[in-house]
């Protein structure tokens, strides 16, 4: 296996270097340059390496922590939900917990009461 690997890459640095002589030397040359210029480049600092990125991130965590500790029910409050979302979660845990919700039984008047009174005014 050795030896096939040998004579792949003896092959392919044989195309290699045919093939880099074949260019002309004002290719050559513009490569060259082009070389030198990424290399250039990549000692210059960019956005995400300037001095000025960590000094942002500290002053976004500021902004952030002054708006959530002056929000409506403060930081120590527990989250905020709008009124319809909370009723979502509290209906989606009366569902989820594992009491008998036969409400039925326990008062039948009251549940055909308010049949009735819902029949009445176009509600139910």
């Amino acid at each position: 296996m050795t030896d096939g690997n040998d004579r792949f890459e003896a092959r392919a640095r044989a195309v290699f270097n045919e093939g880099v002589e074949r260019i002309s030397g004002s290719m050559r040359s513009r490569l060259t340059q082009a070389r030198y210029a990424a290399v250039a480049e990549l000692g210059k600092p960019t956005a995400w390496r300037s001095p000025w990125v960590p000094a942002t991130a500290v002053a976004a965590l500021a902004v952030l922590a002054v708006t959530l500790w002056l929000q409506p029910g403060g930081v120590g409050e527990g989250p905020v939900m709008a009124p319809a979302v909370a009723a979502l979660v509290d209906d989606f845990d009366l569902l989820a917990a594992d009491e008998d919700l036969d409400l039925l039984h326990e008062d039948p008047e009251f549940y055909a009461w308010a049949a009735q009174a819902g029949a009445g005014n176009g509600i139910g």
